[in-house]
């Protein structure tokens, strides 16, 4: 080779390495070889998936042997001393403040518009208060179901079953339906200390079964400690008016030992409805959230249960300590979500398809929120949220359409805000970035405590507390977001003022299955006791409701 030919390419080597060289420089820097990667187009930088392996266990299923003798309860309010965790702050993103205007507070009567309702308001179809006839425990935690005319209302320790569309109510006592004393080993060791407390109930429209949730006890000192168990329990429609509500139960009883949670308790359940699946959350106290995924058919044939479950903390990024005290979204077809946040300015979201076996985190990006101490005085000052339950977990969370879910959650006062008030953060389930973001708040009022369902038109309804230091004591409001009004049926008068605090740890909100465009709902009120009687009482109530061109006379038909 000539040395002319022989320079010519040295000088081509080095033109091309230096190409390289700068093409590398600039890729790194553009940030282009997001175009490479398998996020979909929009997807924010850092909110990659991270996927962990669903877990399997197993549930034989029981059944009720005649009647049993009652058992004497624990008193949730003396018992479940659990904590919120305490959410991190971030540097500030956003301004603080409100960014849509203030939501109003009008009183609502059942078939009737409310002044100041404009457009196509809400109204109440019907409205049951159950007073004194209502044994309830503190706090009163109220959940309602409904199919046709059979209605289950629980709180707290108890259930109300009305099989006459609401006309009247009978008082269920589940220790005498299931057996429900302290739980022991062949070698007589306790696993639970009896049922205690938490209730949940839904109805389940794909397979025609009520499904009623009880968490028992656990065996160490005081409910939230030690091994315990929760129950869950199936009947048909057919079934609960065949018996009043006390025979053709199915149950599962899922221990600690069940999900490999070695002495730890399991708390603050709830229930969500999948196209193939119930889903099944609890904390694993002091660690993180437990998700399980149960499927239908087995609850309808009471079969064995085959379960999946998620890992509520073993310090990786999918395991549940962020998501510690929230709930699972509402109407979540062929996908289940549920949320935490590691610090003001982002949201963890979880994901668990129907079609997979696995699930998934993210971290998303938010604007700032305040997560300060949240307070809920009364005009007879006394904060009734002293107690600090459940803090900023998100308990509101429903999936609105196939490509958005919904999440709400408490923050506190500051500069901007005069109240306690809630947070709202709508996800694109697509790209999996923000929406919007936005505010329940008031000047006048403070706002906690969300839970949230869609009905058949993709509007999310509400059921939250609320109240004012001069004015008003705690009461229950339901609504549909984005109309900026929630609606009381009923005040409160006093303060629930016991060895503890407790405004409440649940409220209920839920799609009608026979009328897709209405809502179930459940809250209660705290009223002084008739004198000569002295104190309070709560008073529990289920409650319908939806936009008044569908209660009084509009189309039923989903649009």
């Amino acid at each position: 080779m000539n040395n002319v030919l022989r320079g010519a390419l040295i000088i081509l080597v080095l033109v091309t390495a230096v190409f390289l060289v700068g093409l590398l420089f600039w890729l790194y820097h553009c940030g282009c070889g997001d175009r490479f990667s398998h996020k979909p187009p929009g997807t924010q930088q850092g909110n990659e998936a991270t996927f962990a392996p669903l877990n399997v266990a197993t549930a034989e299923p029981q059944h009720p042997r005649g009647k049993y003798p009652p058992f004497n309860m624990h008193k949730d309010g003396e018992f479940n001393n659990d904590h919120p965790r305490i959410v991190p702050t971030g540097p500030q993103r956003g301004t603080l403040a409100p960014s849509v205007q203030g939501s109003k507070l009008l009183k609502i009567e059942k078939n009737k518009q409310a002044l100041g309702g404009a457009g196509d308001p809400v109204v109440v179809t019907q409205y049951n208060p159950e007073g004194t006839g209502a044994s309830v425990g503190t706090p009163p935690d109220p959940n309602a179901a409904r199919n046709g005319n059979v209605i289950l209302l629980s709180y707290n320790t108890r259930v109300k079953l009305s099989t006459n569309g609401g006309s009247s109510y009978v008082e269920l006592d589940p220790t005498t339906i299931f057996p429900s004393t302290p739980t022991k080993d062949a070698a007589g060791n306790l696993l639970d200390n009896g049922l205690c407390c938490d209730q949940i109930i839904r109805y389940v429209p794909q397979i025609d079964r009520f499904v009623w949730l009880m968490q028992f006890c656990g065996t160490g000192t005081g409910c939230l400690a030690g091994i315990n168990k929760v129950r869950i329990a199936s009947a048909s429609t057919q079934d609960i008016v065949a018996g009043g509500g006390t025979t053709g139960w199915t149950y599962w009883d899922l221990a600690s030992a069940t999900f490999n949670l070695g002495t730890t308790t399991m708390d603050y359940p709830d229930l969500s409805i999948g196209d193939n699946f119930l889903y099944f959350s609890a904390d694993a106290v002091s660690q993180g959230l437990l998700v399980v995924r149960i499927p239908l058919g087995e609850i309808r044939d009471s079969l064995t249960i085959n379960m999946g479950y998620t890992s509520p903390s073993d310090g990786t990024k999918t395991d549940g300590s962020t998501a510690y005290g929230s709930h699972i979204s509402q109407n979540t077809g062929d996908t289940v979500f549920w949320a935490g946040s590691p610090k003001n300015t982002q949201l963890r979201l979880f994901s668990m398809a129907e079609s997979s076996n696995q699930y998934s985190s993210r971290d998303i990006d938010i604007d700032s929120w305040p997560n300060g101490t949240i307070t809920l005085n009364a005009p007879d000052g006394v904060d009734n949220f002293s107690f600090g339950w459940p803090g900023n977990a998100v308990t509101g969370a429903t999936r609105r359409t196939n490509t958005e879910v919904w999440f709400a959650w408490n923050a506190s006062s500051n500069a901007n805000f005069k109240n306690a008030h809630v947070e709202v953060v709508e996800i694109n389930t697509s790209n999996f970035t923000k929406i919007a973001q936005w505010q329940i708040w008031n000047d006048a009022y403070a706002f906690v405590d969300p839970y949230l369902a869609t009905n058949g038109n993709g509007e999310v309804g509400i059921s939250l507390a609320w109240g004012a230091a001069s004015t008003n004591y705690i009461s229950n409001a339901v609504g549909i977001l984005g109309d900026f009004i929630v609606w009381y049926p009923e005040l409160s008068n006093a303060s629930p003022v016991a060895s503890q605090i407790r405004l409440g740890d649940y409220f209920s909100v839920s799609r009608n299955p026979t009328n897709p465009l209405m809502y179930d709902a459940s809250g209660y009120a705290v009223l002084k006791q008739a004198a000569p009687a002295t104190g309070w009482f709560f008073d529990p109530y289920y409650i319908q409701f939806g936009r008044d061109s569908v209660a009084n006379g509009g189309s039923s038909g989903i649009h």
